[in-house]
């Protein structure tokens, strides 16, 4: 039951905040010419007008991209913060973590273009590159919720570090998991879609700049809002994942 009520609060809150960006959007069109905010109900039924014929080869580009990325995030991120964590090299590794996220992600996109070029590499290093920082951190934070009884408990009977890595280290890691793909996931779409914004020849963000140029803002909002409807049905499949099979690793209340 517990695990219910979590699940479907956090749900309500993902559709809260997408309806409030919906009630945002409407307000803004009472303001604002169709031309330059178009209403939601006129992007969405109009859509076969100006999106283009290969839109899933571009939305399959940016999801492959943003997934090879955040994955390779999440691995080194969660690792980082879980060695950290074990080897007390928090302040260090916080202190390093800190410095790569203040880098400009414009600026690190250019670098990334100029080097490897036009292509998947640069994108997908950005993701990775940019997102990885904050999930260590958070790692670090999450994992100093840990049980110390069961830490002091194993202390006093000299377990070793492997049953200290079972019975205090990895059950705390299934929420700081589900944690850092909340974080994660939400970061690394909107890192793909700027490097791509920046300089690629497909993918969501290349639609994206492509319809500003052409001052399309029907097709503008529809990717804004595709992106949205996306995170939403991510979140909502991850939380029902953790709610339903790893409940039993979340700390009560």
């Amino acid at each position: 039951m517990k695990n219910s009520r979590r699940f479907f609060t956090g749900l309500t809150t993902e559709i809260t905040g997408l309806l409030g960006l919906l009630l945002v959007w409407l307000g803004l069109t009472l303001v604002y010419p169709a031309y330059i905010i178009p209403p939601p109900w006129t992007v969405m039924t109009d859509f076969r007008e100006y999106l283009p014929l290969d839109f899933t080869h571009h939305a399959g580009i940016t999801l492959m991209r943003t997934l090879v990325g955040f994955s390779a995030a999440m691995l080194i991120g969660t690792l980082a913060g879980l060695v950290a964590s074990v080897k007390k090299w928090i302040r260090s590794m916080n202190a390093i973590m800190l410095a790569i996220q203040v880098l400009p992600g414009t600026i690190l996109g250019v670098i990334f273009l100029l080097i490897f070029g036009l292509g998947n590499l640069a994108p997908i290093l950005l993701v990775a590159f940019l997102t990885m920082p904050t999930l260590a951190i958070n790692t670090i934070h999450g994992l100093d919720k840990k049980d110390g009884k069961i830490q002091a408990y194993l202390q006093t009977i000299s377990a070793g570090k492997i049953e200290t890595l079972r019975y205090v280290y990895l059950p705390a890691l299934t929420p700081v998991i589900q944690s850092n793909l909340s974080l994660g996931m939400g970061l690394a779409i909107k890192i793909v879609i700027m490097g791509e914004f920046i300089g690629a020849q497909d993918g969501l963000g290349f639609l994206l700049n492509n319809a500003r140029l052409m001052f399309n803002m029907k097709e503008v909002f529809f990717y804004l809002a595709f992106i949205l409807v996306f995170t939403l049905a991510f979140q909502t499949v991850q939380s029902f994942v953790f709610n339903r099979f790893f409940q039993k690793y979340y700390y009560p209340g």
